[in-house]
């Protein structure tokens, strides 16, 4: 034997009654939340560009490009620079160690002792981005004669 289908049908019935009732109550609470409600319950005449700020795809796209050129020219701005060096004595061997500020790495080539391998392939992987970026051709940037 098969399964009815009478209970069903009546709930999906039901369900749509509930969610036609609750659609009407949310617009009521968004209404209010943007203030195009008044406290008697009264729907106040607002245009749009005075409640929400209208923009563009483009001018989204064209927003945040330059966010993150911004982001790309500090890096490389960061790159440039040169780091201090800090003195460091191992305890356990008794080696000096001096280490640079920008690459934490000392004068072996090594990372101190807290710096994750995971940290350090992130901010390779950062840096070489920048770096593709930031890179132009030589025979694009010089006007070759045709």
């Amino acid at each position: 034997m098969g399964r009815q289908n009478r209970s069903r049908k009546r709930r999906d019935e039901m369900n749509k009654i509930k969610k036609a009732r609750y659609d009407a109550k949310e617009l009521i609470r968004l209404k209010k939340t943007l203030g195009l409600l008044d406290a008697d319950g009264k729907e106040i005449k607002m245009e749009i560009g005075e409640v929400a700020e209208i923009k563009t795809s483009k001018e989204i796209k064209r927003a945040a490009k330059t966010k993150e050129q911004q982001e790309l020219m500090y890096e490389h701005q960061e790159s440039l620079e040169k780091g201090q060096k800090i003195r460091q004595v191992n305890e356990k061997t008794g080696v000096e160690h001096v280490f640079n500020s920008k690459t934490l790495k000392d004068q072996f080539g090594n990372y101190p002792e807290w710096f994750k391998r995971k940290k350090t392939a992130k901010r390779l992987r950062k840096k070489q981005h920048a770096q593709k970026k930031n890179f132009k051709q030589a025979w694009t940037t010089v006007n070759v004669p045709l």
